[in-house]
């Protein structure tokens, strides 16, 4: 006799009859994405999107949506070689943030990196942005950038004296 038999019918009969969380989030929709800020003397890499649907002509640092299963740090890796066309080495996690898309007012959580060092020359390889350009903390203060980004890089570049 088989000792798992019936064991994964009772495990799926339980999680049937009760509900894991009575609360939703009220009908919006959440997508997860890894977010590098990608820094290099001072400056961040910043691109401007090609997108009507999401975050329509803003700048934004580069990143993407996790796909099923996958680790924010291994999203963010994949993302900025679809992107870029380079290889983050050891990004640091820095934190949480969410925020509301202006473009389809869909919710988005990000998980967001400090990325220093890596290989390859930062390019667009992609139509996600039209255009790519470093700035300094005060030059990114001015652009159409979410508000959670301007500060995050606010806190984590040293401003020039």
């Amino acid at each position: 006799m088989n000792l798992w038999e019936g064991a994964a019918d009772e495990v799926a009969s339980l999680f049937r009859e009760e509900r894991i969380s009575e609360e939703g989030l009220g009908g919006d929709v959440l997508h997860v994405t890894a977010t590098g800020l990608i820094a290099h003397d001072g400056r961040v890499l910043l691109g401007k999107r090609t997108s009507t649907v999401r975050f329509a002509g803003m700048w934004d640092a580069f990143g993407g949506h996790l796909v099923p299963c996958e680790e924010p740090s291994a999203a963010l890796v994949r993302e900025l070689q679809e992107e870029l066309g380079i290889t983050a080495l050891r990004p640091r996690f820095l934190g949480i943030y969410e925020d509301i898309d202006p473009t389809s007012k869909d919710l988005f959580r990000h998980y967001l990196f400090f990325v220093t060092r890596w290989s390859g020359d930062p390019k667009i390889t992609n139509e996600e942005h039209s255009e790519v350009r470093w700035f300094t903390p005060e030059e990114a203060e001015q652009l159409n950038l979410a508000p959670s980004l301007k500060d995050a890089i606010r806190r984590i570049l040293p401003k020039k004296p």
